[in-house]
């Protein structure tokens, strides 16, 4: 039986987008065909149709959402449009890919399900026989990684008891991520009433957004929550967060956490580290520290509007005691003899990488293998992406104690 090919209908075209996922798409053209993208601007939208042979541009997104030959949305558009688009296109029958974080809201969160209800309702009538209705998938390609999956995960699986974690994520140049002092006018967002109001969905209250929640938000919304991802499937969810710290654009959080039975139940910590500078690099990676074990992925993905050819990568460290090695005597002389020498361990480093494209490759092959029902779970779907919205919240209601903001029914 030929493998299904879906058509794609691409909303937005920044350059993150022509960058790394048209030409991912592109290569895979046994399971998918770019049927149309749609930006704002005419001149972008028509420059990727002739780049990536793509039958369609528009500057109209209803031209993309309601398209009779797209299967399915990809919505790569910014945090405040995630909701409205993917509601529109659920709603429509189709099938939706949207960047994490689906919603930072749990009544967006709700509207959202709710939009699956009716695109099922929606496919019924278009003859689709359909149980489920549409599907929601949740992009963050490094959860897809495979020396990510097939290392880190697995050594992670042995490595017993979790002493320590940090979690950082440092990256620059950002033309989106802005400053506290011009984040009450938003001026970087493309919709600043729009992601207000989600915000305020958040927050309970217009009086409780400042310039520091706007500035966190508008971080965790861009690159912050595919950290927080990433970490939640390694470690699993924390049970509780006890420090927020935003020094706009720098922020950071303490997350406890409990080992299982099996590895003797103790706790232990996370630190979650990030923040945007000036210099051109991307500093993102999850390291966990076990007694004798430590492991590291290091992520070096690219930066908006730089190619993902350009030597960006996907690296799993393993650092281990090695006791094989030479002795040394005690004055410092090092030899192979064991007379007046004592042992010294050193450190076994074990590298892997993976290209960075193959991390969104194997993303999009979860993704239309999820759709097209060849019995393989994806892992980030709208469920999943439930998780995600309690870490934030989690994260959230701490910084309102901290911030003396948490309301009651008393004010």
């Amino acid at each position: 039986m030929p493998t299904p090919v879906l058509r794609l209908g691409i909303l937005g075209a920044t350059d993150a987008v022509q960058a790394t996922y048209l030409p991912v798409l592109r290569s895979l053209k046994t399971h998918y065909t770019l049927t149309s993208i749609y930006d704002t601007n005419a001149e972008i939208a028509k420059k990727c149709q002739v780049s990536f042979n793509i039958t369609q541009s528009t500057t109209v997104v209803e031209d993309v959402l309601l398209h009779k030959e797209v299967d399915v949305i990809l919505n790569l558009l910014p945090m405040e449009y995630h909701e409205q688009y993917t509601v529109a296109a659920l709603e429509a029958g189709k099938d939706v890919m949207v960047e994490v974080p689906l919603t930072m809201s749990i009544s967006s969160l709700r509207r959202i399900r709710e939009a699956i209800r009716k695109g099922k309702a929606s496919r019924s009538l278009g003859g689709i026989n359909e149980t489920d209705g549409p599907k929601v998938f949740v992009g963050c390609a490094r959860r897809y990684a495979p020396c990510f999956t097939e290392v880190f995960k697995k050594e992670l699986a042995t490595l017993g008891r979790v002493y320590y974690a940090r979690c950082r994520h440092i990256a620059g140049p950002m033309n989106n991520i802005v400053s506290k002092d011009t984040m009450p006018q938003l001026k970087n967002s493309n919709n600043p009433e729009q992601f207000r109001a989600l915000l305020e969905e958040v927050f309970g209250s217009r009086d409780d957004l400042t310039p520091d929640r706007i500035a966190f938000c508008r971080y965790l919304g861009m690159l912050g929550c595919h950290d927080l991802s990433m970490m939640r499937e390694s470690l699993g969810f924390p049970d509780a967060v006890s420090n927020v710290a935003i020094t706009d654009p720098f922020y950071s959080a303490i997350f406890h956490y409990t080992n299982s039975s099996e590895n003797g139940g103790n706790p232990f910590t996370v630190l979650y580290e990030a923040g945007v500078d000036a210099l051109p690099r991307c500093d993102a990676h999850l390291t966990v520290y076990g007694a004798h074990k430590t492991l590291s992925v290091e992520y070096d993905f690219p930066r908006p509007g730089e190619k993902i050819s350009t030597g960006t990568y996907v690296r799993v460290v393993v650092e281990e005691a090695d006791e094989s090695t030479a002795t040394e005597h005690v004055n410092g002389n090092r030899t192979h003899e064991t007379k007046n020498a004592v042992p010294r361990s050193r450190v076994k480093r074990t590298e892997t990488f993976s290209a960075c494209d193959e991390a969104y490759e194997r993303e999009f092959m979860a993704l239309h293998s999820y759709l097209v029902g060849e019995g393989s779970a994806a892992k980030t779907t709208a469920e999943d992406a439930v998780m995600d919205l309690r870490l934030l919240l989690m994260i959230f209601d701490h910084y309102n104690r901290q911030c003396g903001t948490i309301r009651t029914p008393l004010g």
